[in-house]
């Protein structure tokens, strides 16, 4: 048998591999499961312990800042607040002393910006790497009542999706390709790429309290394999089809320009930064007004309906949006 090439578990794996875990603690409301982005344990006095780990693996660029939004992301989409985040750090010998305090005093920022505690964690420098890896533990908490998972679309609900593709992975490529980018497109595009990190940025954590307060049934986070896997996760998890309209999923024209550069599919690219939700028809548009006003994009991007897997639809006629197996940034890595 070959080897796996870089990038997640293909999906067939995975979910064999997670049938090992029968979990037989009936403390443990949402535990390992295909789709979705955080357990949830059950606490005394009606609340529930979200636990999510996350590490940054693409770049090393803004890389404390990208733990805790994507580990803080994933929280949100359970409905419940990011509060406490343990870290380990590994980093490949010949680091010196002050890179690694840069590291330290960037999460310590960030963590302040963002309301959460850093309780602790482990830092080694290892040659099991060859540049730093850092890797999350995010906990919070949400009223029982209020607990939301990926599985938990219906029959009927509207798709929205707030944000924009590859919102992550054009910022990515920006900084580790940004002479290409510049080459094509000039010093401004490529800043302007680079500067998706920041704004509009890649937390959903405003965007997940807006959702969960006007009434979401389910919400996934989009990360590596995209939008595109995203979306077939949140079906699997459901156990539903999703009808998905191509052209209506938000593509800056930054991402598809450099997508067309580098021969790649947007809708593959690493997405932090956008938010899936599934929620009723009758509160889909309010959904999205509320969000549009506090400067927020969203737009309805198709169904969910009973059967398996996903259709979709570009331009009126049938199309195809594949479960990508291996996020589209690792293409450009390898070429």
């Amino acid at each position: 048998m070959t080897g796996l090439t870089a990038g997640k578990l293909p999906p067939a794996m995975m979910a064999k591999l997670l049938r090992h875990f029968a979990v037989s603690d009936p403390s443990l409301k949402l535990g390992p499961a295909m789709g979705e982005d955080a357990a949830a344990i059950r606490l005394d006095g009606g609340r529930y312990l979200i636990v999510k780990t996350d590490p940054v693996t693409f770049t090393t660029h803004r890389a404390a800042q990208l733990l805790l939004e994507v580990n803080a992301n994933d929280v949100a989409t359970r409905g419940a607040r990011p509060r406490y985040l343990q870290v380990a750090a590994f980093f490949p010998p010949g680091t010196t002393a002050a890179a690694i305090t840069r590291y330290f005093v960037q999460l310590q920022t960030q963590a302040k910006r963002m309301g959460v505690t850093i309780t602790g964690g482990h830092t080694e420098v290892t040659d099991a790497v060859t540049r730093p890896i850092l890797v999350g533990n995010m906990l919070g908490f949400v009223p029982s009542k209020r607990l939301l998972s990926t599985a938990d679309a219906k029959a009927g609900d509207v798709l929205v999706m707030t944000g924009a593709a590859g919102i992550e992975g054009t910022a990515i490529l920006a900084h580790d390709h940004g002479r290409q980018i510049a080459a094509a497109f000039g010093q401004a595009s490529r800043r302007a790429a680079q500067r998706l990190a920041v704004v509009p940025g890649i937390s959903v954590v405003e965007a997940a309290s807006i959702a969960a307060a006007m009434g979401a049934h389910a919400m996934h986070d989009p990360t590596e394999g995209g939008v595109g896997a995203a979306i077939h996760e949140m079906a699997y998890a459901a156990g539903l089809r999703a009808n998905v309209q191509i052209d209506q999923i938000p593509v800056l024209k930054i991402t598809a320009d450099i997508c067309r550069l580098f021969r790649i599919n947007p809708l593959g690219l690493t997405s932090s930064g956008a938010l899936l939700i599934a929620l009723g028809p009758r509160n889909a548009s309010r959904l999205i007004r509320r969000l549009n006003q506090a400067g927020i994009a969203a737009a309805a991007i198709g169904r969910f309906e009973t059967g398996s897997g996903v259709t979709a639809r570009s331009q009126g006629k049938p199309s195809r949006l594949p479960w990508f197996k291996r996020d589209e940034i690792l293409r450009v890595r390898a070429d």
